[in-house]
């Protein structure tokens, strides 16, 4: 039953797809109704991620950015499933980036630069593709699999329309290592917000004023192959509409201190959160482990948090 449940969702939004970009918005506005004000989709877990990332703002402000937070999240669900058939031309209307950026990557590229693209749940992060679809980077995107392998299919058919490859995380390290011996320039672009699993952290730092544990794959990577880190973001202009900037993160990783690259992409995303905190996904689940659920000899501890952490 639950696959052909899924099969049939795909075909759904395989279908749906096709309509045209405002009718999608007609059901965003419906769907905010429904999640919002009728179901209450993750409500308890958008709030008490709320409250713990802001302590200091009142209920009122709290509950202004969740209102905000369903109205993107809603809008953000309808552009995934018009990414399935949208027209390169109409993404990149829709996605504004500077061609000082473009120019800068198309250097790197013909001096055979590899690089890495650190990203967020932030905005619309699947829409970056404006930006692959335009570079002659071969670019490879890093994806943690899905429980519902249809639906997976669905979004890497999708996502394949413009990237040169996708890559499940634990394939990625041999993949770069691979590039780098052919002498295939990459640019690998990772979302980098997910949260390990106990057996799989190795680092927890401090993060929206809680105790995070953050995977380390992409400060290995640039400290074994030098390959410097830039930060991506996509801010949201208007509704249907996102500006994606280019931040320099890393450009010299090893000669970086250890965990340095790590904070630095961290500290970051923070900051843009902290400007416009209704884009980013508050639904997810992120702080579902703390250190007391992680033998505390096998992990790294910030200082940020080792006060704390000594004192538990």
């Amino acid at each position: 039953m639950k696959a052909f449940l899924s099969y049939l969702g795909y075909g759904f939004f395989w279908t749906v797809a096709w309509l045209p970009t405002p009718v999608h918005y007609l059901f965003s506005d419906f769907l905010f109704l429904l999640l919002y004000s009728l179901v209450g989709y993750r409500k308890a877990v958008v709030r008490e991620n709320l409250f713990h990332a802001f302590p200091q703002k009142s209920d009122e402000e709290r509950q202004e950015i969740e209102r905000k937070f369903y109205r993107h999240l809603c809008d953000l669900i309808v552009e995934e499933v018009r990414m399935i058939h949208i027209s390169t031309r109409e993404l990149q209307r829709r996605v504004e980036f500077s061609e000082l950026d473009y120019q800068r990557f198309e250097e790197m590229n013909r001096k055979k630069i590899h690089c890495i693209l650190a990203s967020a749940h932030y905005g619309n992060w699947e829409w970056a593709n404006a930006f692959t679809a335009a570079t002659s980077y071969y670019v490879m995107a890093v994806y943690k699999p899905l429980h519902d392998k249809v639906i997976e299919k669905l979004l890497t058919r999708a996502r394949m329309r413009w990237l040169d490859e996708v890559v499940p995380m634990s394939r990625v390290y041999r993949k770069i290592y691979s590039y780098h011996q052919q002498g295939l320039p990459v640019m690998s672009y990772f979302v980098a917000d997910q949260s390990p699993l106990p057996f799989e952290t190795e680092y927890f730092t401090r993060f929206l004023n809680q105790e995070t544990a953050v995977f380390m794959g992409i400060e290995k990577i640039a400290r074994k192959f030098g390959d410097p880190v830039y930060f991506l973001v996509m801010k949201k202009k208007k509704r249907g509409h996102y500006k994606l900037e280019f931040h320099d993160c890393c450009l010299d990783p090893r000669n970086e201190a250890p965990y340095a690259i790590t904070e630095k992409h961290v500290r970051m995303l923070e900051r843009f959160i902290m400007e416009q905190p209704e884009y980013w996904l508050w639904s997810h689940r992120r702080w579902k482990y703390r250190i007391k659920d992680v033998k505390k000899n096998k992990v790294k501890i910030s200082p940020l948090l080792k006060e704390n952490a000594e004192d538990g």
